[in-house]
């Protein structure tokens, strides 16, 4: 009588699964792509063609992925929006306190924030529409802090800043209707040194000792 085979031979053995890859969700080059080259591709499209005109599509395009790719950092266009505000106010240069006076540190600040600003058609208008993000904070905290070192009152400083906010942002509209002559330099120049003598006859008026009656 031949042996019966063993309860091995007769099992084939279950072999060690390889190891599973992760799915790709998206073509092409999505296995490269990072919020912050979404962010970098929307900031060329739009001081190329305005804010206005880009779309989570054209910068899947410029970047050579699925429009799907883009969606997994980027949820929709406001949130792009908003990534591009605070891209585009990051920009703005903040002089350190070393750099001249109070009014000319804001003139510097001011001049970067108008720049910066104007090289990204759409993004004014967009900003004008929303609540300020992190970036903006930044900004606006350090134009106040200068009115304050000036001084003027934290509420005062508040105040003259939203006259700054008015004269920059309405410069921005009357050159998109072409109303009036182009802002430049000079003409914003005298706008603010207007508006600085102005503030500081309000100062030394608010320090003069009231007289008694």
């Amino acid at each position: 009588m031949s042996a019966r085979p063993s309860p091995t031979s007769q099992t084939p053995q279950p072999q060690a699964s390889a190891p599973r890859r992760a799915p790709r969700t998206t073509a092409g080059r999505s296995d490269r792509l990072t919020l912050e080259l979404i962010v970098d591709a929307a900031l060329r499209l739009t001081r190329e063609h305005g804010l206005a005109n880009v779309t989570m599509r054209g910068i899947a395009d410029e970047l050579g992925v699925t429009p799907m790719a883009t969606y997994y950092y980027v949820k929709n266009k406001e949130a792009l929006v908003d990534l591009v505000i605070d891209a585009v106010v990051s920009m703005i240069e903040i002089p350190p306190a070393d750099e001249g006076t109070w009014s000319e540190r804001l003139w510097q600040l001011n001049r970067s924030s108008r720049k910066v600003i104007a090289a990204h058609p759409g993004v004014a208008e967009e900003m004008l529409s929303r609540p300020p993000g992190e970036a903006s904070t930044t900004s606006v905290g350090a134009s106040i802090a200068l009115l304050e070192e000036a001084g003027f009152t934290p509420a005062a400083a508040r105040q003259a800043f939203q006259m700054f906010e008015a004269c920059m942002f309405g410069q921005f509209v009357l050159n998109r209707a072409h109303r009036g002559v182009d802002i430049d330099d000079k003409s914003y120049r005298w706008s603010y040194d207007t508006l600085i003598a102005g503030f500081e006859a309000r100062i030394a008026a608010a320090a003069r000792p009231t007289p008694r009656r």
